[in-house]
């Protein structure tokens, strides 16, 4: 039956199945996907990366994380692309050089859940070129 749920929520979000996934954090995802973008915003009337990022763990990990991308970024443990597990933090610089501008929530097999300036709330994936190009480091949030 978990299965089942996990492969539908899954199958929604255009991602491949893990047995092993975060119920919580699928339906958290799904049910923002499609919010729009704004800078300083954290509702789902519209949101930005760390509003997004810090919702869901707030409601999904019951965490509270800073507000802004480069702070969760300073107190989060780092941790490297390949050892990423669901729910760990990734970071990015998006405005090139190393400054963390930008902040998601890694899903599995590269994906991630953030808010997009041009797409809203989505999923993407750390291949894409552009998100490999701009990835600076995961992070796990350790209180």
């Amino acid at each position: 039956r978990k299965w089942k749920k996990i492969s539908t929520l899954c199958s929604k979000l255009k991602i491949p199945t893990n047995p092993e996934a975060n119920i919580d954090l699928l339906l958290f995802t799904l049910d923002w996907r499609g919010t729009p973008y704004c800078y300083g915003g954290n509702s789902k009337k519209c949101t930005d990366c760390s509003g997004y990022t810090s919702n869901a763990y707030k409601l999904v990990y019951e965490k509270d994380i800073p507000r802004v991308s480069r702070d969760i970024f300073f107190n989060a443990m780092p941790i490297r692309k390949y050892a990423l597990y669901q729910g760990d933090l990734v970071f990015f610089a998006t405005a090139g050089g190393t400054r963390i501008t930008h902040v998601g929530i890694y899903l599995w097999d590269g994906y991630f859940a953030h808010a997009s300036s041009s797409q809203g709330v989505t999923v993407s994936n750390l291949r894409q070129g552009y998100y490999m190009k701009t990835f600076i480091s995961g992070g796990a949030w350790i209180e």
